[in-house]
């Protein structure tokens, strides 16, 4: 016999609504926040910091960069390596022999030509580790300079000359392939696309071999492709906040939770605090300096320090001091002169108020570090004018317990 369907349903519905009460309740161990909460946002600033600096980070390039940097910027030098393969010992080069580099970017705030010049690495080499690479083994080529005035949004190619005895005479006693450098001769540099990207160096020229008649081609991208970079690690800053890609620099910035208060204006006391609910929290910096990112994307990224010790004074922090708390990355591209940066530090600061973390402040890093040039400055709060002092804004909303 069958049974009435509203006499099956019934008893659902009431468990369902039974189970979404039960649920919806508030529970003791959930800082996360809840249905119950009070859905009114509330505002609160916080203004005060108590430390922040700047600190450099010793690192050498990976060799899996998206750009091949050279040139010279803030006392860092760098020159692009690449290495070509497969060419033949046996080859008679005829034609003109042509090195294509793809410049994604080049400085000429001067609105002066950059003038590259073009040499043979004499020497092995690993893309991860172009610091072992020396002077005395980037030898000149009888090569025309190239200048570059400006460098197209999109990118624009460069097509070099290259002399056909220089690719006949392609090798190097103990040295794997024919390697060159690029160096910058005048003031300046210049970003090349790198085979990351699908547009690294490529060498085209054609060739007979020994005996043959035959003409073949050789068009190749280059096997490996990096850059070296020098320059003195900057010393740690305690009034300035700068981020910087090359010799990288990044920021630390701790500041005080601000008063939290319920809808009437009553101060919560802290049995409360950790049972808000962060609904958006933001660090607001004003920008003081940024040449390079004019018409570039910069992104940054925030950590959460786990150093043993609260830092009271500037202190260069390991990778091993900081906790990725989410996967969160801030975007910044210039739109006016008196531009601000909002970074979500959301989930950073929930952990503040919960106590699930510690406030030992918070790191903030450029995602492009040793991938260009970029470097960008905020005014730092000891210093700052009126209007561009720093604050961390911050959306939330009260639970509301039940009697």
């Amino acid at each position: 016999m069958k049974k009435d369907i509203r006499q099956v349903t019934l008893p659902v519905i009431i468990l369902l609504i039974v189970t979404m009460i039960t649920v919806g309740c508030t529970r003791k161990d959930n800082f996360a926040g809840n249905h119950w909460s009070d859905v009114t946002p509330i505002t609160a600033i916080a203004d005060s910091f108590k430390l922040g600096f700047s600190f450099s980070k010793p690192d050498t390039v990976s060799g899996s960069e998206s750009y091949l940097l050279c040139g010279e910027a803030e006392g860092i030098n760098c020159i692009t390596v690449m290495r070509f393969t497969g060419l033949s010992d046996t080859m008679t080069v005829i034609g003109q022999p042509v090195l294509k580099l793809v410049a994604s970017r080049c400085s000429n705030s001067a609105k002066t030509a950059v003038e590259l010049s073009f040499h043979k690495l004499q020497t092995n080499w690993a893309a991860d580790s172009t610091f072992l690479i020396q002077d005395a083994d980037i030898v000149p080529l009888s090569i025309p300079h190239c200048e570059v005035d400006t460098v197209h949004t999109a990118g624009d190619t460069l097509l070099i000359n290259l002399p056909p005895a220089v690719i006949q005479n392609w090798q190097t006693a103990n040295v794997t392939g024919f390697n060159l450098a690029v160096k910058m001769e005048s003031p300046g540099w210049i970003e090349f696309k790198s085979t990351e990207l699908g547009y690294g160096p490529k060498l085209t020229f054609d060739y007979q071999l020994s005996g043959s008649t035959d003409t073949l081609t050789y068009n190749q991208t280059a096997v490996l492709d990096s850059y070296r970079y020098t320059g003195t690690q900057p010393a740690t800053e305690s009034d300035r906040w700068k981020l910087k890609n090359l010799l990288p620099q990044r920021i630390y910035a701790r500041f005080t939770l601000p008063e939290f208060k319920d809808k009437e204006g009553n101060i919560l006391p802290p049995d409360e605090v950790k049972w808000l609910t962060v609904n958006k929290a933001e660090l607001v910096l004003f920008i003081k300096d940024t040449n390079y990112y004019n018409n570039h994307l910069a992104s940054f990224y925030p950590f959460n320090v786990t150093a043993a010790n609260i830092p009271t004074a500037p202190v260069q922090l390991a990778l091993s001091d900081l906790e990725s708390i989410d996967n969160t990355v801030t975007s910044y591209k210039k739109a006016a002169e008196n531009d601000s940066v909002k970074i979500n530090i959301t989930p950073i600061v929930q952990g503040f108020t919960s106590g699930k973390l510690q406030n030992k402040g918070i790191v903030l890093v450029n995602t492009n570090e040793l991938s260009n040039f970029g470097n960008l400055e905020f005014w730092h709060f000891s210093n700052a004018p009126a209007g561009k002092k720093p604050y961390v804004k911050i959306y939330y909303t009260t639970p509301m317990f039940e009697d």
